[in-house]
């Protein structure tokens, strides 16, 4: 007797157990950022409902199929790419996505779970970006950053629509353009202000120069004056003194000529003349040698 009912006690307690452990493995509980799709692994069945947070039961032996329910982020913190110019391009973008959730099962489908899902999210994301990429030059990365941006979150949002997702946000952190690149714009730059430095130093120096040469051009007329007056004075000097010595001569001339008309002279009797004449109206005793008979006149016997 005590042998039966230790039997039911056994069966009754082994079905309890049972019991039990078929609740614990027909609950699974989805935290507040998942959502999920059941699929029982014994009949291989993938269930259409899509389940959101909180304790849910199955059949047993089901499992879930989770996905995030909330935003994600998928970053590319040193992507390279091709611009316009075929100039290499280093960028640093993040965006924010979130999973359509009811086509969750679809997904499940053809990408089987979310690890496999995210690499090609980050695969098409690459992609978009690289079209985008390829629209600009060098230069309007910068200046034209904010579109951009624009063009990066449209082509994200063409190629995630197929795939069930949406774009909530999307950040540029960093746009770097190559080194050489950089110099060579520092370099314009710093050309462009000493362009800048002399357009606003020429005022100045065209002033300075103009002021040199007005120096010069009036040195110059005041030395050509100079010259010029010097010159006058010297022609007049000159002048004055020929005038001077011509009247001299032409007054002995006349002199010569009235002693000549005074005193009846022919040419070698004035020469006699002024030969005596000469030699006393000098200072100092003339001593000449005369051979004998010493001629005192010019005129002819």
């Amino acid at each position: 007797m005590k042998s039966g009912v230790a039997v039911v006690l056994g069966v009754i307690f082994a079905l309890v157990v049972g019991i039990i452990v078929l609740i614990v493995v027909s609950l699974k509980t989805l935290q507040s950022d998942e959502m999920a799709v059941m699929y029982n692994s014994i009949s291989r069945e993938l269930y259409p409902d899509v389940k959101q947070e909180g304790l849910h039961n199955g059949p047993p032996g089901f499992t879930f199929i989770v996905f995030p329910s909330v935003f994600r982020t998928i970053q590319y913190p040193n992507l390279r790419c091709l611009n316009k110019d075929g100039v290499i391009i280093e960028l640093d973008i993040a965006f924010q996505y979130m999973i359509v959730s009811r086509d969750l099962r679809e997904i499940v489908v053809q990408f089987r779970d979310h690890e496999n899902f995210e690499k090609v999210l980050r695969s098409s994301g690459e992609s978009a970006i690289h079209e985008a990429c390829s629209k600009y030059n060098t230069t309007e990365f910068q200046a034209m950053r904010q579109e951009f941006q624009g063009s990066v979150r449209e082509a994200l949002s063409a190629r995630y629509q197929p795939l069930s997702t949406r774009i909530d946000d999307l950040q540029v952190n960093n746009i770097a353009r190559p080194s050489a690149y950089e110099q060579a714009v520092r370099n314009k730059e710093a050309a462009r202000e000493n362009i800048q430095v002399a357009e606003s130093e020429r005022p100045r120096l065209v002033t300075q120069a103009e002021t040199l040469l007005k120096e010069a051009e009036t040195s110059s007329i005041i030395t050509i004056n100079k010259a010029n007056s010097e010159a006058r004075i010297s022609l007049n000097r000159a002048d004055a003194e020929a005038k001077a010595i011509f009247n001299q001569y032409e007054t002995e001339a006349q002199t010569y000529v009235q002693i000549i008309d005074e005193q009846g002279l022919t040419t070698e009797g004035f020469l006699a003349y002024m030969g005596v004449r000469t030699i006393g109206l000098a200072k100092n005793p003339v001593y000449a040698g005369v051979d004998a008979p010493a001629k005192t006149s010019y005129t002819t016997p």
